[in-house]
């Protein structure tokens, strides 16, 4: 009733319009009074007049309120708004048939979605991690860029983790692949190592999707590990941006080599 009664009074002179013309029109086809019809008819055209009038006066105000606003708006987004908490991935990898995963050791993300992981491989996603290379320089480079530049040994117990953790996962997929030997819907996971420090973490979820999402981390200099910042981008919103990083994950992967679990695989205590 409420949305009837707003339409009367939006649209009262044009309705009045209708009303006139009509009766107008009713009295000088029935009534035979053609001074009445088009009295009728002058009446219509001056209230559509006044409509115009008030209609052009209303489109010169608002684009003076457009122009203030437009003048008011900072000439960029604020980063306050752009740059926001990662949320929890555990949501996002429940639904994913694609994870991607880079970063320097990836231990605390492998580590808290282990399960979820394990899930989605079983379910038929496809998992991928890109990680330093313990071989190379890039523990230094991590350490260097760290609050204690001498504590190599922080990266290396942090790699030892991922890495055991990943061979578990790696175990545990190629049971599986036993097992589902006919089964369309396993995954797959594979690892890679690169022989530098990233510059940034990612968590990239069905990117080949209209609903996919990528999560950027920027990696801080020294200090700001608590509150480094993160950000995300979608096909649908952020197109270039979000093709940008994307290709950057795919760059790097075609460079690294492939990681050999075979010596974290010897230490577990697997079930025969």
């Amino acid at each position: 009733m409420k949305k009837i009664w707003k339409f009367i009074f939006a649209n009262i002179d044009t309705l009045v319009a209708i009303v006139v013309s009509i009766l107008a029109a009713a009295v000088g086809v029935f009534g035979g009074n053609q001074s009445f019809l088009l009295a009728g008819i002058a009446a219509t055209l001056a209230i559509l007049a006044i409509g115009l009038i008030r209609d052009r006066q209303n489109r010169e105000i608002l684009g003076e309120q457009i122009a203030e606003l437009r003048g008011n708006l900072p000439d960029r987004p604020s980063a306050m708004a752009f740059f926001r908490t990662i949320p929890d991935l555990s949501v996002y990898f429940k639904q994913a048939i694609q994870i991607d995963l880079c970063g320097v050791t990836l231990t605390s993300t492998i580590n808290k979605n282990f399960p979820l992981l394990r899930e989605r491989l079983e379910s038929g996603a496809r998992l991928r991690f890109l990680l330093i290379d313990p071989s190379s320089r890039a523990i230094e480079m991590s350490a260097q860029r760290s609050e204690n530049p001498i504590d190599f040994e922080y990266y290396q117990r942090r790699l030892e983790g991922a890495f055991t953790d990943l061979a578990y996962l790696q175990k545990y997929y190629e049971d599986i692949k036993q097992n589902h030997k006919s089964s369309s819907r396993l995954g797959s996971m594979s690892v890679r190592l690169i022989p530098y420090a990233p510059s940034f973490g990612m968590v990239n979820l069905d990117t080949k999707k209209k609903q996919g999402i990528v999560f950027v981390e920027v990696y801080p200099h020294k200090y700001g590990y608590n509150t480094p910042p993160t950000f995300h981008l979608t096909p649908e919103q952020d197109k270039d941006w979000y093709t940008y990083f994307v290709g950057q994950f795919e760059q790097m992967w075609d460079a690294a080599k492939p990681w050999d679990p075979g010596l974290y695989l010897q230490k577990i205590p697997f079930e025969k």
